[in-house]
């Protein structure tokens, strides 16, 4: 998924803009009472339900619940394309590849590419993946794929990115499989805010991470609970 959705309501609910506020600024409990109070008032507008995925449960690392809530939130309407973004990148860090196929190709271009590109990663078909990702606006996925089908040079080369490109720098090293270097990657990329951050450790290509306590010392930086 290209961003992160930042969904419009239509009804002046007060507890959905309190939701996102206290999410951003890592207040977990209050995000989470404020989300529910307001699905509990409108428990049909599917931009809430969204939301509390995208915002709360993804980066918590709930990725169950939140593809949960996308399911709902692909119910009440089906023909978003961002609905379909966002599930299909909860299923991708869920392990669920086919699945995420199907929302793939549901979603914008941009989203559409690297979402179908992911999938081949995720199922291992390395050679299939790069020519689809070679294809999206940025390539910050098209790294991984460099360094997991051991072309190092040019997965070096995209790791070497000008300041801003946080998760392009740190999906290269993460396909090298170097693991201090995505360490490092991550730290800078604490800037982003435990949203954006908490998000992007739920994804798979990062699972070779797991299990190492320095993750746990990147995710107190930002705010984020112990796992």
């Amino acid at each position: 998924m290209a961003t992160i959705l930042a969904f419009s309501v239509n009804a002046d609910l007060g507890h959905y803009p309190l939701a996102s506020v206290y999410a951003r600024e890592a207040q977990w409990e209050q995000s989470q009472e404020s989300f529910r109070r307001a699905i509990e008032l409108e428990p049909n507008t599917s931009s809430l339900r969204a939301d509390f995925a995208i915002l709360l449960l993804l980066p918590l690392g709930r990725i169950d619940e939140a593809v949960q809530q996308l399911r709902l939130a692909e119910k009440l309407d089906p023909l978003s394309p961002q609905v379909h973004a966002a599930l299909g990148s909860a299923l991708l860090s869920a392990g669920r590849y086919e699945e995420a196929a199907g929302q793939c190709v549901q979603a914008f271009e941009s989203d559409r590419i690297e979402c179908l590109g992911r999938v081949r990663l995720g199922q291992g078909r390395i050679d299939e993946a790069i020519p689809i990702l070679a294809a999206a606006p940025l390539p910050r996925w098209l790294g991984y794929a460099y360094g997991r089908a051991g072309r190092r040079d040019e997965a070096e080369k995209l790791a070497a990115v000008e300041k801003g490109r946080f998760l392009q720098r740190v999906l290269a090293y993460a396909g090298l499989g170097d693991k201090e270097r995505t360490l490092e990657a991550l730290d800078r990329m604490t800037v982003l805010g435990p949203v954006r951050f908490g998000r992007t450790l739920t994804f798979p290509e990062l699972a070779f991470l797991r299990g190492d306590p320095r993750l746990n010392t990147l995710r107190k930086k930002v705010s984020l609970p112990e796992q």
